[in-house]
Order: structure tokens, then C-alpha cells, then sequence
């Protein structure tokens, strides 16, 4: 045997071994499981009318595996001809009608008398001897058969076989729960590790997070190389892209608490939180509350697997349990108690929330402080430590609206259990993400994907709530369509101009982009003015000439809505100041929604007189806003630009002349310069050039913000102008551009397109064509000098973050 061949057998025997492992592993649990019950009798127990008794499932596990088993090359036989027939398909029936739809369904009697008489002729001794004998055999072939790792059919016979088997370990313990506490046995219901808290009696808020939206994906790729195998049901292929908008999810799931209320304002005899049909459902099956609560003595008690007749006022804070239509009318109830339109989360939106936009779910499998895997088998209380991030500790699963269904693309069942996910894409079964309590780790992976009917009750799962973002902007006009579509039509250069991101959406993304990482701006930014805001104060009043001015009233006025912290550091000296001087701050931006969201910021820190008193905003745009202000203003105008606003203007003119006559950032500033009196202030950031990795991750940042902020442009022009961009076949691309200085963002067109609206435009986009949505120039010191020259404004100082790389300059305006 040469050496390669010695070391390949080592790998297979290593990878026999490890299979070997976790099929004792899964038969230890399900063996403790079936423990539970105190006696052979209890086995015939139907404790769920929709599920079969316990002997079934006692057989079914071990039947499946042997069924998978066969698949494999040269493995046949039979165990026993009755059981390996009997025990082969488990029950989906309809749970209003009791129906069986699903041809992999065996047929079953809803009189539990007449199923349990059935059973009865089958001893549990002799299921658990089939049990024995098909692992025997199981091993036999796992260790004698040669099996050939490297092929995927062999891997997948494996991973159904086993997951099969930890799937079904949850569904028996929804079983558990439901059965009379007698048929315990006494060690399992003197379990330790349930602590009964004391009555609880307020919980804390539940905290909304903002999600920027973007482009994510749901599922993961088709994939035929074994050196990179990653298992997983057939539901769970192919990769499909979607784009989401902007919205904001819970922080945690609901608790008891909060449903309780729902009950106690009776929400399960009100009809207005329920779809027709389902109400009429609630009402004849009298089902008042969750199906693991109890009503004793006007009080509502809960019931786990082995802790029964808890207090509700105990457990308020933990993850209630419940169906999706109860889940759904919950959402009905508090958006008419809210005035808000509230829902549950799509599959898309949770992934995204809970895998692509935040850790909580690793980090809670890595510091294993999550409740799954069986360590218990209760919920537990939610964590409420850090309300302003996004949590996810197990203990249920969470409900999504979406319907279970096959993604784009989809190939079509796995061989060896064709029934598997087809026979559920019904539209009446819906998907659960996550995992709970009585949930293998094994299936806390971002593409697992479980579902049930939307009425059906038993299982643990429960859900949080999203709000979508309204548009409570004014949209598009017909100027901005023609102008959008001449940019459009050039085909030497097509760009979208940048004016066009904040509409509500763009500018709650942008809101998210000043909190990343990578956006250096922002933290320099804020940095500098906590530093430097009473230097700042002290040079403009230096500097000022009050006695020119027929009021001593300074306005500042900022172009373009500044972020909340930045505002504060900034007016905070102002309005603490005993110089007797007064002022103005008025915010200018083309988003209503940018000014109210700013205004609300501001409300957190200053009290709603000195709001009054200082804080005068003004919806327009740079070039309208000075006809409506001017008016208004007698005394110093302080013209502000922050967040390096100025290098959106580009430095080039159409002859591509730097500083041009008509270079953008020359008309702006001469717009400015025209509207200010000698005397005044212009007071801007600069973004200063730097090294390219660092401005590049600006733009282009690892969780897909900045790639949001730039696809929702394209979704506000599908939104509001009726054009058809399909945001799946665009990839975003940042760049920094060293002969003109400046980033660039660009759109790139993935597949043919023809782009159309409802007024006759066509585009034709073919593969790698492209749309710039974004240019923001870098400077130097000698730009900035030049740029102020050019347009009759002197320098009075510089104030910089610590690198340099963000000054703050001061200018006073000159004589023309």
C-alpha cells in the first residue's frame, strides 16, 4: 500500500468513526426521551388528536433511517416485513378539518378510542426490539459496507437519516406537553433546573431597531463538489436573491406579557384581529388562549414538558407560544391600538435581521448562551439587558409571514425522500426560522427552514413584530423624470444624481450609515465638534461685526439635515452661553422626513421651549431655500455644510476643467457666496484625501448598507416613477478615482435589461453597463485655499481631528 492510500483509508475510518458517533449521539437522546413515560401504557397515549400515539413514533425513527439506509449500494433486506410497511409515513392532516391531503400521509381515525384499540395490537416490546435491531444493522452497515464518503448521494442518506430523527425528538416533546402529568415518571418531573420567578409585575419596553433593507438572499447554491458538501433539505436550495426596503423589527419576541393583554382586551372574541374563516374556527373550538395555557380560578396558569400549572405572572417575561393566525391577530390588535401598520417579518427580512445584519445568533451559539439542544425543556425569560440591540436566545421558534414555498430555481426533491418538502407547498404551510427549547443545534443554520399551518397550535414557536417605513415624502415630479431620463440616456456616462437618495427610506438608510464602522466621517466629525465646539463659538464671535448688522441674532443656517449628535455638540455652547447673544438654527434639506427624524433627535436632549425657541427648519431644496429665508434674516447668516457634504459637488465642469465656471462645486459656493453679506460665515467640513482601503470601506462597508443606500434609489424610481429596474440583477461597486480625487458609486447592470416607465422611455442595459449614483471629491489643503479665493471668501482658521484628515474651515465673507 503506498503512503496516499494508507492516508485516504485513515480519512474514511476517521469519518465512519464520526458518523457512528452522532447516530449513538441522536439514539441516546431519543431513548431518553421515551424514558419519560412512566409505563408500556402510556405509549398509547394520544395526547395530540392531529398526531399519532407514542408507539408509532417509537417505531418511525428507526423505519425512516432503515427505509434511507436501502438507498444505499448493495444494502437490502428486510428487518420485519409488517413494521418496516407500518411505520414508514407519519400524519399531515388539515388542523380545521382533520382532512389527510399529502399522499406520504398514512390514514388515521380522529377517535383517539379507535386509534389506541389499533396500537394495542402491536406490543411495545416488539417496536422496541425492531428499534434494537435496525441500529444494529445501521452500524453493521456503517462499518462494514464501505461506504464512499465522497459521494453525496451516500452524505445525504446520512444527514436525512439523522436530522430526521433530532426533527422528530421536537415534535415528540409537543406531544409531551400535552400529556396528562401522571404519565411521567417521577424523577423527569422533579427536573431542577425550572426557577419559578417571583410575580413579575412590569416588563420592560420592547425597543424597535431601524434596518437599512437592501439586497440579501435567501437558501445557499446548488453544489456538486463533495470537497465543499454542506448538507441540507431540499427546500433549502437554490440561492435566491431579494431586496428589501428599510424596516424595523423588535429587539426580542413577544413575551406572555404582552399577549396577555391582547386576551385580557378580548382579543379572542373580537373578530376585527381575525381572518373570517379562521374566527369562525376559534369560536366553535372554544379556544380562548395559547394551547399550553390553562385558565384555574380566573387566572391564567402555563404548562411545560415536566413543569405544569405555572402562574402566568411568573413567566410573564418569557417567549409565549402560539400559532400564526394568533400571532397575526395580535399584530391586528396593537397596529389598531398604535396607529401603526405592524406585521410579522417575512423569511427574507428575519435572515436578514438575525443572520446578515447581526451577530446575536452566533454570538449566542459561541458563548452557548442560548436555549436549545434540550438543555431545557421551558422557555426562558427574555433578556431585556440590552433592549437597543437585536436578541435571539432559542427557546421557540419565531414565525414568519411567508408561505413555505420552493425558491427560484428549485430542482426538485432530494432522491431518497421525494415527499420530503413538495407535498407542503401547498400555500398553507408557513415558515418558522430559528429554533427553540427541544431544536438540535445542528439546525441553527442560516438556511433551515421549518413549517407548519398557520393554525396549527403546538408548536413552540413565537414571533416578533416589523414595522415597514412609510413615504411621507413628496414624490418625484415630472422635472425630475425628464431630468432623470436625460441622465439616464446618455450612454457615454449614465449616472442618477445623488439629490435623488433621501427620500424617507434613503435617509433612515443614511441615518444607519453614519452608526458603521467604516464611515470615518461621522465619528471624526462628532469628535471634532465635542472638541472644538467652544473654540468654534469663541472665533465667530471674535470675529463677528455686530455692530453692522441691524439685529445681533446669529442664523445658522445647514444645508442638509445634520445628524442629531452632531447638532447638539454644535448648538449646545449657543444656547448655554451668557454672551447675551442670540441665535437661530435652521436645518435645510429636501426631506421632510430627514427634518422630522432630526427634530425628534433633538427633543431627546433639549426640552420642547428651547426646540421652539431655537430650532426653525425649512423643507427645500440649496437653490429655493434663500427666497424663503432671506426674508426673515436681519442679522449674521452662518451657512453651514457638514458631513463633507461639499464633496458631493463635483469639481469638473462638462469640458472637464477643474473649478471650472460651471463646475458644480463652484456654482454652489458662488450660490452661497451671492447670499451672504460681507461679514457673514461659511462654515464647512472637508473630507481630506487619505489611503484608499480606508475610504473605500466608507462606501462600500461589510453588512450592505451603503450597497442598500444605493439600490433604493433605484426602487424609489420603480416606486414613484413606474420605472422597472429589477434590483436582483444590479451589484454595487465603489471606487476611489485618483486623477479627479473623488469616490465613486456605481450600479452594475449583472444581466440584458430593458429598463421602461409609463411615458415611453427605453433603455437597454446589456451585462457589465453601468450607472454612477454617487461622486464625493477628497481634498487637499491647497483645493480648499482655491476654492475659497475663487469665490470671496476668507480663511480665518482651521480646526482639525486629530489626524487632520477632517478639518472644520472657517470663512468670512468678502467683498466681491
Amino acid at each position: 500500500m503506498d503512503q496516499s492510500s494508507k492516508y485516504a483509508n485513515e480519512e474514511i475510518e476517521l469519518g465512519i468513526q464520526d458518523w457512528c458517533k452522532e447516530f449513538n449521539r441522536v439514539w441516546i437522546r431519543s431513548d431518553w426521551i421515551f424514558s419519560m413515560l412512566r409505563s408500556t401504557e402510556d405509549y398509547y397515549k394520544q395526547p395530540i388528536k392531529l398526531r399519532l400515539p407514542f408507539i408509532f413514533y417509537l417505531g418511525h425513527l428507526p423505519c425512516f433511517s432503515w427505509a434511507q439506509f436501502r438507498h444505499l449500494n448493495d444494502v437490502n433486506g428486510i428487518i420485519n416485513k409488517t413494521f418496516d410497511d407500518l411505520f414508514l409515513r407519519d400524519i399531515n392532516s388539515d388542523v380545521e378539518t382533520n382532512i389527510v391531503k399529502h399522499s406520504h400521509s398514512t390514514e388515521f381515525s380522529t377517535d383517539t378510542n379507535v386509534e389506541e384499540e389499533y396500537w394495542r395490537s402491536f406490543t411495545v416490546q416488539s417496536v422496541i426490539d425492531y428499534k434494537n435491531n435496525v441500529r444494529v444493522k445501521l452500524i453493521d452497515i456503517l462499518t462494514n459496507s464501505h461506504l464512499d464518503l465522497k459521494d453525496i448521494k451516500t452524505l445525504n442518506v446520512l444527514n436525512i437519516s439523522a436530522e430526521h430523527e433530532m426533527l422528530y425528538q421536537e415534535t415528540l416533546m409537543y406531544l409531551f406537553v400535552h400529556l396528562p402529568i401522571e404519565s411521567l415518571r417521577w424523577n423527569f418531573i422533579h427536573e431542577h433546573d425550572f426557577l419559578q420567578h417571583n410575580i413579575i409585575s412590569s416588563l420592560p419596553s420592547n425597543t424597535w431597531i431601524m434596518f437599512p433593507g437592501g439586497q440579501t438572499s435567501l437558501g445557499k447554491p446548488y453544489n456538486d463538489d463533495v470537497s465543499t458538501f454542506s448538507f441540507g433539505w431540499d427546500n433549502e436550495f437554490p440561492r435566491e436573491f431579494v431586496y428589501l426596503p428599510v424596516f424595523e423589527m423588535q429587539s426580542h419576541p413577544i413575551r406572555n406579557g404582552d399577549f396577555l393583554q391582547f386576551i385580557l382586551d378580548n382579543g379572542y372574541t373580537t373578530s376585527d384581529w381575525w381572518d373570517e374563516n379562521v374566527f369562525t374556527w376559534i369560536i366553535k373550538s372554544n379556544i380562548r388562549s395559547p394551547s399550553t395555557w390553562i385558565i384555574h380560578e380566573n387566572s391564567y396558569q402555563v404548562n411545560f414538558v415536566l413543569q405544569r400549572n405555572i402562574p402566568i405572572e411568573c413567566v410573564l417575561d418569557h417567549p409565549v407560544l402560539v400559532s400564526q393566525v394568533e400571532a397575526k391577530a395580535y399584530c391586528q390588535w396593537i397596529s389598531k391600538k398604535t396607529g401603526e401598520q405592524i406585521e410579522l417579518p417575512t423569511e427574507a427580512e428575519w435572515i436578514y435581521a438575525l443572520w446578515d445584519s447581526s451577530n446575536c445568533i452566533r454570538l449566542a451559539l459561541k458563548e452557548n448562551n442560548c436555549n436549545i439542544d434540550f438543555h431545557h425543556l421551558h422557555t426562558i425569560q427574555v433578556s431585556s439587558n440590552n433592549n437597543e440591540k437585536l436578541q435571539w436566545q432559542g427557546s421557540a421558534f419565531e414565525w414568519t409571514s411567508s408561505v413555505f414555498r420552493p425558491f427560484s430555481g428549485y430542482q426538485g426533491p432530494l432522491s431518497t425522500y421525494p415527499g420530503y418538502s413538495a407535498d407542503f407547498f401547498d400555500n398553507c404551510h408557513f415558515v418558522l426560522l430559528g429554533g427553540s427549547f427541544a431544536t438540535d443545534s445542528t439546525f441553527i443554520r442560516r438556511t433551515f427552514r421549518n413549517w407548519y399551518q398557520d393554525t396549527y397550535r403546538y408548536v413552540f414557536a413565537t414571533f416578533r413584530c416589523v414595522k415597514r417605513v412609510s413615504h411621507t415624502d413628496d414624490k418625484l415630479t415630472q422635472i425630475d423624470r425628464d431630468a432623470i431620463v436625460a441622465s439616464l440616456s446618455n450612454t457615454e456616462h449614465r449616472k442618477i444624481s445623488s439629490k435623488y437618495f433621501y427620500d424617507a427610506q434613503g435617509s433612515a438608510i443614511y441615518t444607519k450609515i453614519t452608526q458603521l464602522d467604516e464611515y470615518y466621517p461621522f465619528r471624526q466629525e462628532l469628535k471634532l465638534l465635542c472638541q472644538k465646539a467652544n473654540d468654534i463659538k469663541s472665533t465667530i464671535i471674535h470675529h463677528s461685526n455686530f455692530q453692522n448688522h441691524s439685529s445681533s441674532t446669529i442664523h445658522f443656517i445647514e444645508l442638509g439635515c445634520g445628524d442629531g449628535k452632531k447638532v447638539e455638540a454644535w448648538l449646545t455652547p449657543w444656547i448655554n452661553s451668557t454672551d447675551n447673544i442670540s441665535i437661530e438654527y435652521h436645518p435645510v434639506d429636501i426631506s421632510q422626513h430627514a427634518i422630522d427624524s432630526l427634530v425628534q433627535l433633538l427633543k431627546q436632549t433639549f426640552n420642547e421651549n428651547i426646540i421652539e425657541q431655537y430650532v426653525k427648519p425649512l423643507c427645500s431644496t440649496f437653490e429655493n431655500m434663500y427666497e424663503k429665508i432671506n426674508t426673515n434674516i436681519m442679522g449674521i447668516k452662518v451657512v453651514i455644510l457638514m458631513g463633507s457634504t461639499i464633496g458631493n459637488f463635483s469639481s469638473y465642469d462638462e469640458k472637464n476643467v477643474k473649478y471650472g465656471e460651471d463646475a458644480p462645486v463652484i456654482q454652489l459656493l458662488r450660490s452661497i457666496r451671492q447670499n451672504l453679506n460681507v461679514g457673514d460665515w461659511f462654515i464647512c467640513a472637508f473630507d481630506m484625501c487619505k489611503d484608499t482601503t480606508t475610504m473605500i470601506r466608507a462606501y462600500s462597508d461589510s453588512k450592505g448598507v451603503t450597497t442598500a443606500f444605493n439600490m433604493n434609489l433605484l426602487s424609489r424610481l420603480n416606486r414613484e416613477l413606474n420605472f422597472n429596474f429589477n434590483l436582483n440583477n444590479y451589484q454595487h461597486y465603489a471606487l476611489y478615482n485618483p486623477l479627479r480625487r473623488q469616490m465613486e458609486s456605481w450600479l452594475i447592470c449583472l444581466n440584458h435589461e430593458t429598463i421602461t416607465d409609463h411615458q415611453g422611455f427605453t433603455m437597454q442595459l446589456q451585462p457589465y453597463n453601468a450607472i454612477q449614483t454617487e461622486l464625493s471629491t477628497k481634498y487637499t489643503r491647497e483645493d480648499i485655499e482655491l476654492l475659497m479665493k475663487k469665490n470671496s471668501m476668507k480663511i480665518i482658521e482651521f480646526f482639525n481631528s486629530d489626524d487632520h484628515r477632517f478639518p472644520y474651515c472657517l470663512c468670512l465673507a468678502q467683498i466681491i
